[in-house]
């Protein structure tokens, strides 16, 4: 067998292992998924209202909202319409492993296919730790896309008419997802980049790369918002009321007792990048590339800062790490093809000991579409045609909207941006965990159901659950593996609660 198809068969087997972390089922109770679907029905539908309106809430239905990921539940319900969520599976991993492709690729050619192969074998939980459909997967594609004609224009493999086609990507982009704005920078980062090895500014300013800047600039103000679209991602934290771990820091967690071990992973890799430079700089400073220095400055600070931007930092490491060494002038070829396997292996086994429990290998989790029994809820709220209003958890809100929109409006969902700071840290967290103020609220609505996802471990879910199932009341009618309904004691509830009230002893609670 030739080099060519070992090659090919080992990138199979690399992606195989890569897309294995995208290989579970969807667990609607705790996604944003319900909410980008519902999204995209009331756009296809006409209505608008949804793009600047807290549309699916009855407590704050006019707080402003920018919903700039708009395009991206528009494309997931054409998804699901022709192909049901086995579909957006599939298609999250088909866009997945097609990012990771690309970045492999550009790695190789930086340094050779054995060292690529080595560095992604660790670095894959990193790029990998992503794995709900989000809107997010468009921004990891449009990064990919963005890089891959950038880098290949830079080394004259593309001609200039590929630059003009990142505008038009861009005007994609500024309504997918949030990310929009490295799109402008990549090309910036490649501007200047020009600038530094030139030393010219006059021919710059005449060149297809700066055209391409300006238009894909300007595409960024081509969405429903324009510039408060485009100022968006600067302010979003502005009015950020809930804390949600993805957007914590590694040292955040760490302090606060979280258990991943992305974060040593993460560590690890941020220090081999940084080796990599300081190795690069004593044996040949010359070859040190200002656009891999900033690309490791921007993505591993995001990185530290929130883990959310693990993925994007994964994929750049990939492509900075094969270049240091390999302009650090080490004999690559001197690596054997065995030593290769040996090694691969070797990382393989011990990411599949350490990563084993976050796999999709049992029977209920593997595969595509829904995990088992996940809309019963759902199912049991409509057989017994129960009504709200609904006191809900911040994680249940997006399956709430999918299955009752426009029936059953939330009172809170999983968009931090949406309501205002006061509604979360005055209202909703205090309500689960103040008696008093739970009852002055429940006065205000008259909340006639509670519908949690039982599995919110924040200390003010598990309180207000423990207390609900004491207070008498309100009746349990309903508990699965993913979701708990109350329903209040009265007249209306009363046949219901009779039929499937389940005692408190159940619970462990005397």
């Amino acid at each position: 067998m030739n080099k060519k198809k070992v090659q090919i068969i080992i990138l199979i087997l690399l992606m195989t292992w890569y897309g294995l972390f995208f290989m579970h089922k969807i667990d609607l109770t705790t996604a944003d998924l319900g909410r980008h679907l519902i999204n995209g029905q009331m756009i296809l539908t006409g209505q608008f209202d949804i793009l600047d309106t807290n549309f699916y809430s009855y407590t704050e239905p006019d707080f402003p909202v920018v919903n700039h990921h708009w395009g991206g539940g528009v494309i997931f319900y054409l998804i699901y319409k022709i192909f049901g969520f086995t579909g957006l599976s599939i298609l999250y991993l088909l866009l997945s492993l097609i990012v990771f492709y690309l970045f492999f690729k550009i790695a190789q050619k930086e340094s050779n296919f054995k060292i690529a192969c080595i560095l992604s074998l660790v670095l894959i939980p990193l790029m990998a730790a992503r794995t709900e459909i989000r809107p997010e997967i468009f921004s990891y594609f449009l990064i990919a896309l963005f890089f891959w004609i950038l880098w290949h224009w830079r080394r004259g493999q593309l001609n200039n008419k590929w630059l003009f086609v990142l505008p038009i990507l861009e005007l994609f982009w500024v309504n997918l997802h949030i990310y929009f704005v490295f799109g402008p920078a990549l090309i910036g980062l490649f501007l200047v980049d020009w600038v530094i090895k030139n030393r010219k500014v006059g021919p710059l300013l005449r060149s297809n790369l700066s055209i391409s800047l300006i238009l894909t600039s300007l595409a960024t103000l081509v969405s429903p918002f324009g510039l408060k679209g485009l100022l968006y991602p600067f302010n979003i934290f502005k009015e950020y009321g809930y804390q949600i771990v993805e957007n914590k820091s590694v040292w955040f967690l760490e302090n606060w007792g979280f258990k991943s071990p992305n974060l040593a992973l993460f560590e690890i890799c941020l220090a081999i990048l940084v080796i990599s430079f300081i190795i690069l700089l004593i044996r040949r400073h010359r070859n040190f590339s200002f656009i891999y220095f900033t690309l490791a400055l921007v993505w591993g600070g995001l990185g530290w800062l929130a883990i959310r931007n693990f993925t994007i930092f994964g994929f750049f490491a990939l492509l900075i790490i094969a270049f240091n060494i390999k302009q650090s002038g080490f004999k690559l070829k001197k690596i054997y093809i065995s030593e290769t396997i040996f090694i691969s292996l070797t990382i393989l086994l011990i990411s599949f000991f350490i990563y084993s429990p976050k796999l999709p290998l049992g029977q209920a989790r593997f595969g595509f579409s829904l995990m088992p029994n996940n809309n019963e809820s759902a199912q049991f709220f409509k057989d017994h045609n129960l009504q709200g209003p609904i006191f809900d958890n911040y994680d249940i809100g997006g399956y709430l909207i999918y299955h009752f929109y426009p029936q059953e409006k939330v009172f809170i969902d999983n968009r931090p941006e949406a309501y205002s700071i006061s509604h979360f840290q005055d209202i909703y967290i205090p309500a689960q965990t103040d008696n008093l103020v739970w009852q002055e609220l429940n006065q205000e609505y008259n909340f006639n159901l509670i519908f949690f996802s039982h599995r919110d471990y924040t200390n003010w879910g598990q309180q207000f659950l423990i207390a609900r199932v004491q207070d008498p009341d309100w009746a349990v009618v309903y508990f699965d593996s993913y979701a708990i309904i109350f329903l209040k004691k009265n007249q209306l509830n009363q046949p219901v609660i009779e039929k499937y009230q389940i005692p408190k002893e159940v619970f462990g609670i005397k």
